[in-house]
């Protein structure tokens, strides 16, 4: 499920492109007093994600409109964003130095066609983050010239290792979230690299350069098993670091 908000901004100020741990911090502040107050709190994967503030542009004007989306497999949760950002002290939110008037919440269902062979494409609205474990880097080939517990994968790596590590990665979650055990399945068959970025973000005190990749993902038939899966990747996220704001997906198909 989503929450699409309209925003309208307060004042002219430039768009903040390090605005993910404000938004983040946003979403933890209006659900303090509802029953995930504990979210903030959980280690490891949250289960949502969110869009930029749509569009981007380099300044924001006073009075423009502003759309941001938040996505969750956790229809309550949504919902209960839904009712706290139209209560009357969340009607002006602030995200870093941007500040803007909610204008209307409402929630909506994007569900995957549901037609066994009907295409759909999956892109990425924010960069894709994917670490791969020192452990693993042997296996795709890739050296350092340090020993790093992690690297993050650059276009530069082989699209095999991106692959695996997404894969496994979406069902990892999926399993924690629906308390299964799902096999990795073969999920992702024809993707497309778009872009490349680094973004400088502060973690634990400390500023650190996130490097993501954007992609589309283009499937023409979808089995039950894989859909349960790509419909949660659609609503989580994929890759990592999806309650930053990273791996906010889209859906596309013929006739959008």
């Amino acid at each position: 499920m989503r929450l699409l908000v309209q925003l309208k901004a307060c004042r002219k100020f430039p768009y903040d492109l390090t605005y993910h741990r404000n938004l983040q911090g946003l979403i933890y502040h209006l659900i303090r007093n509802s029953r995930y107050a504990s979210l903030h709190d959980k280690k490891g994967y949250k289960y949502f994600s969110f869009s930029n503030i749509i569009p981007p542009t380099q300044e924001i004007d006073q009075g423009s409109s502003k759309t941001l989306i938040i996505a969750s497999p956790d229809e309550n949760f949504i919902k209960t964003l839904s009712n706290c950002l139209m209560q009357p002290h969340a009607r002006e939110i602030k995200i870093g130095q941007m500040i803007f008037k909610v204008e209307a919440a409402r929630t909506a269902i994007h569900d995957l066609p549901r037609r066994p062979f009907s295409g759909f494409t999956l892109s990425s609205g924010t960069p894709i983050v994917v670490r791969i474990p020192k452990s693993r880097l042997q296996d795709y080939g890739i050296s350092t010239k340090h020993s790093y517990p992690y690297v993050y994968w650059r276009k530069e790596h082989t699209p095999t290792a991106f692959i695996k590590q997404l894969k496994e990665n979406l069902v990892k979650k999926y399993n924690e979230y629906y308390n299964t055990d799902l096999e990795l399945l073969q999920i992702i068959d024809q993707f497309q690299f778009r872009k490349q970025v680094a973004i400088p973000l502060e973690i634990k005190g400390e500023e650190t350069i996130i490097v993501g990749t954007l992609w589309d993902f283009h499937f023409t038939a979808s089995d039950d098993s894989r859909r349960n899966i790509l419909q949660f990747g659609l609503d989580a996220g994929f890759g990592e670091m999806n309650s930053l704001g990273f791996g906010f997906m889209n859906l596309r198909t013929p006739s959008t």
